[in-house]
C-alpha cells in the first residue's frame, strides 16, 4: 500500500457507529456506518475501521491520529454498572451523599425516587481532618486513622476508592497525602481524588461527581486498554478520546477520569458543525443533532460555542467543562405511544438499535418515528445505509396502524401526528436554548445533523419562522467528522470568590498566572508546539448575594480593566435577564482553557456547476401530505450534487447516512463545500 497519513474519527452512539477518514494530503473524506455492538463498543469500532482501510486501500500504518467519542461512562452511569466503591470524606460529610441538595427529582410528582446512592453506607468512611473556608488546614490527618480506614475498604473488597474532603477545592494537601498511602497500600484499586478533578467549590456536585468516576472508572479502563490493545495490533497507537468540553485529550486521561467523556459525542458533532459553518460564512448556530436515540441542542453564538461547567447525568449533578448541550428523547427510533388519558405521545422510549424501528424486520414491533416517515413516504420504501439496511415498509404500515387502531385515526394520520408530536417536542427544546437565553432563534442559522436532523430541518425552520438551515455534507456522520477538526483541549478552572472593585487587579493577575502556569505544565506533558499552543480566558460572576454565577468571556488585556470587565459582565446578564444592577459584582470561578492546535482537515471547494441540479434525479416518490391526498417529491442522490445547483421543493435528497426533505415552497442550494442551504420563501 503506498504511503499515506490519514486521520480518523470514531463516534459510538446508541444505535450506529460513524467511522470519518481523512487524507491530509489529498482531503479525500472515507466514510462508514455500521450498527453499534452494545455489549462491546469496540468491536464496531474495529470492525468499521478496518472496512474503511479495505475499501479505501490503507492500514493501521498510515494512520497519524486516531479519535474516538464514546458513550461507555454514560452509559454505565445510566445502567448503574459500575464497581463496588468506597469513600473516605471529612468527618460529619458521610450522608451528604444521600442528603444532596434536599430537593424532590420532581416537584410536582411526590412519589418520584431521589436517585440511587451509588456508595452503601458502611462503604463510607469518615476521617477526623479539616480545612477551614480559606484553605487553612485546621486539624491534621491522622495516618493511624488513615491506614485503619484502608484496611477495611481492602477487606470489604472494593474495587474503586473516592476521595472527597472539604474545601481541597482550595488546598489539596490532606486529599494528595491520602493518595500516596493508598496507592502504598492499595496499588491495585481505582482512586479518583476530588482536587485532580475538579477545583470549584459546591461539595455536593464535587462529590457526585468524584463518585461517579470510580464508580465507571474500572469499566472504562477495561474497555479503553481493551480498544487500545486491538487498536495497536493493526498499527495504530496515536489515540485520542473526546472530552465533552469539545477538545480532545490523551487516552491515559481519558482512563484516569472517565467522567470528562459523559457528552463525547454530542461535544464532536457542535465542533464539527462550528468547523463547516465557518467556512460557509456563518457565526451563530443553532446546532440539532437527532440520532437514532435523541436530540442534542446547542448554540453557537459569533462562532464560539456556549460553555458550561454544571452537568447532571442521570439524575446526577457533576462539574465537569463542558459544551452546554441539551438532550431530549427524540430519535428516529423513539416510540410512539398512548398515555392514560388517551393521549398520543412520543418517547422518550427508543427502539434503539435492537429491536429498532419495525421497518428494519429485526423484532421491533412498535411504532417509531422512523417508521411514520417510511409510511409517509419521506424514506426510502426497501433500503437505507447505501443499501446495507433492508426496509420493510408493510411492518411499518402495520406497527402505526396498530396505534392508528387504538386512537380510532387514520394510517397516514397517526404517522403525521407521530411526526408533528416529535416536532414540538424539538421546537420547546430549541426554545428552551435561545429564547430563555435571551436569543432570537430566527437570528441564527438551523444546523441539522445526525441520521434523522435532515428529515426534520425543513419542517422546523418552517415552525419557528427560522430563515434557513445548513445540512452538511455528511450530516448522519458529522459527529465523527467533527472529531477530524478537534484540538487537544484543557480546562482550568479555580474558585476564588472576591469583590470586583479596583484593589482586585492585582489577584486577578496572581490568579490567572497560576493557571498559566498550569497551563505550560500541561502543553508540556502533551508534547505540544509552542507556536500550536492557544489560550481562552473566562470568569465566572454574579451579583453579591446571588447563589449562581453565569460566564463571561474576557481576553487578557481586559483583565487589566475593572469597568471592561463589569462591563462585560452586565452585557450578559441583560441579555440572560433583560435587566441589570448598580449592586456590588463578584467574581467567583477563574477560568482558562488551554487549546493545542492541530492541522485541520483539508476541504477542497467543489467548482461551479450551474443552477441546474437535473444530473442528480433518480426518479421521484409519491409522499403523503394528509390523509387522503399525496405529492410527488422529486428524489435526488446527493452524491451528484454539485456547487450552485439549485432544487425546488418539494423533494427528497437521499444519501448513505441521511435523508433530506425540501418542502414545497423551500429552496435547496448547494454551496462550494457541498452543504446542502434550504431557505423558506
Amino acid at each position: 500500500m503506498e504511503n499515506r497519513v490519514i486521520r480518523i474519527g470514531v463516534d459510538v452512539g446508541g444505535t450506529n457507529t460513524d467511522i470519518c477518514a481523512i487524507d491530509e494530503e489529498s482531503g479525500a473524506l472515507m466514510v462508514y456506518k455500521l450498527p453499534s455492538s452494545l455489549h462491546d463498543q469496540s468491536e464496531a469500532v474495529i470492525q468499521g475501521v478496518n472496512a474503511v482501510a479495505e475499501q479505501n486501500e490503507f492500514d493501521g500504518s498510515s494512520v497519524k491520529r486516531f479519535m474516538h467519542g464514546t458513550t461507555v461512562a454514560t452509559n454505565a452511569i445510566l445502567e448503574t454498572r459500575g464497581v463496588k466503591t468506597a469513600l473516605i470524606t471529612t468527618g460529619g460529610f458521610r450522608d451528604l451523599l444521600e442528603i444532596g441538595r434536599q430537593k424532590r427529582p420532581s416537584l410536582y410528582d411526590l412519589q418520584e425516587d431521589k436517585v440511587k446512592t451509588l456508595i452503601s453506607r458502611e462503604l463510607r468512611f469518615e476521617l477526623n481532618e479539616r480545612m477551614d473556608c480559606q484553605g487553612k488546614i485546621v486539624r491534621d490527618i491522622s495516618e493511624e486513622e488513615l491506614r485503619d480506614i484502608i484496611r477495611k475498604i481492602k477487606e470489604s473488597g472494593a474495587e474503586s476508592i473516592a476521595v472527597m474532603l472539604l474545601n481541597a477545592y482550595l488546598n489539596p494537601e490532606n486529599e494528595n497525602r491520602i493518595r500516596e498511602i493508598i496507592e502504598e497500600e492499595l496499588p491495585e484499586v481505582f482512586l479518583t481524588v476530588s482536587s485532580d478533578l475538579s477545583k470549584q467549590f459546591r461539595e455536593y456536585e464535587r462529590l457526585c461527581g468524584t463518585v461517579l468516576n470510580s464508580f465507571v472508572g474500572p469499566e472504562v479502563k477495561k474497555y479503553m486498554d481493551n480498544l487500545k490493545a486491538t487498536l495497536e495490533s493493526i498499527g495504530i497507537d496515536n489515540i485520542y478520546i473526546n472530552h465533552s468540553n469539545g477538545g480532545l485529550m490523551s487516552i491515559s486521561e481519558s482512563m484516569r477520569f472517565p467522567i470528562k467523556t459523559g457528552l463525547s459525542g454530542p461535544a464532536a458533532g457542535v465542533v464539527g458543525a462550528q468547523y463547516i459553518t465557518n467556512l460557509a460564512g456563518e457565526k451563530d448556530l443553532i446546532t440539532i443533532d437527532i440520532g437514532g436515540t435523541s436530540t442534542d441542542i446547542s448554540l453557537v453564538v459569533d462562532g464560539r460555542f456556549e460553555a458550561s461547567d454544571e452537568r447532571t447525568i442521570s439524575g446526577y449533578p457533576v462539574r465537569i467543562p463542558s459544551i452546554d448541550i441539551s438532550t431530549i428523547g427524540a430519535g428516529g427510533g423513539s416510540i410512539g405511544w398512548i398515555d392514560s388519558g388517551g393521549v398520543l405521545k412520543v418517547g422518550p422510549q427508543s427502539a434503539g438499535a435492537n429491536p429498532g424501528p419495525a421497518c428494519y424486520n429485526i423484532g421491533g414491533k412498535r411504532a417509531t418515528i422512523t417508521d411514520a416517515r417510511v409510511v409517509l413516504g419521506h424514506l426510502n420504501q426497501t433500503k437505507l445505509l447505501g443499501g446495507r439496511l433492508p426496509i420493510n415498509a408493510e411492518k411499518s404500515k402495520e406497527a402505526v396502524g396498530e396505534l392508528a387502531k387504538r386512537l380510532n385515526m387514520g394510517l397516514y394520520e397517526t404517522a403525521k401526528g407521530i411526526i408533528s408530536i416529535s416536532n414540538s417536542n424539538i421546537v420547546k427544546e430549541i426554545k428552551n436554548v435561545t429564547v430563555a437565553k435571551g436569543y432570537d432563534p430566527s437570528n441564527f442559522c438551523l444546523v441539522a445533523f445526525g441520521g434523522s436532523g435532515p428529515l426534520h430541518a425543513a419542517e422546523l425552520i418552517e415552525d419557528m419562522l427560522i430563515s434557513r438551515a445548513l445540512i452538511p455534507k455528511t450530516p448522519g456522520l458529522l459527529a465523527a467528522y467533527g472529531l477530524l477538526t478537534e484540538n487537544m483541549r484543557r480546562d482550568f478552572v479555580q474558585t476564588n470568590v472576591i469583590e470586583l472593585q479596583e484593589g482586585t487587579v492585582q489577584i486577578l493577575t496572581e490568579q490567572f498566572d497560576a493557571l498559566e502556569n498550569d497551563a505550560e505544565k500541561w502543553f508540556d506533558d502533551e508534547d505540544i508546539p509552542k507556536e500550536n499552543r492557544r489560550r481562552e480566558y473566562f470568569l465566572d460572576m454574579r451579583y453579591k448575594g446571588q447563589n449562581h454565577e453565569i460566564r463571561v468571556p474576557v481576553d487578557r488585556e481586559t483583565l487589566k480593566d475593572i469597568s471592561g470587565i463589569k462591563d462585560a459582565f452586565t452585557e450578559v446578564y441583560e441579555r440572560l435577564y433583560s435587566f441589570s444592577s448598580k449592586d456590588a459584582v463578584q467574581i467567583v470561578n477563574f477560568g482558562l482553557s488551554a487549546v493545542g492546535d492541530i492541522v485541520y482537515p483539508k476541504i477542497v471547494a467543489d467548482a461551479y456547476s450551474g443552477e441546474d441540479a437535473s444530473s442528480a434525479e433518480i426518479g421521484s416518490r409519491s409522499v403523503r401530505e394528509s390523509e387522503n391526498s399525496f405529492a410527488e417529491y422529486t428524489l435526488y442522490d446527493r452524491e451528484k450534487l454539485h456547487y450552485g445547483n439549485i432544487i425546488t421543493g418539494p423533494a427528497i435528497i437521499e444519501q448513505m447516512d441521511s435523508t433530506t426533505i425540501v418542502l414545497p415552497g423551500q429552496t435547496a442550494k448547494v454551496d462550494a463545500y457541498l452543504n446542502i442551504i434550504i431557505e423558506r420563501k
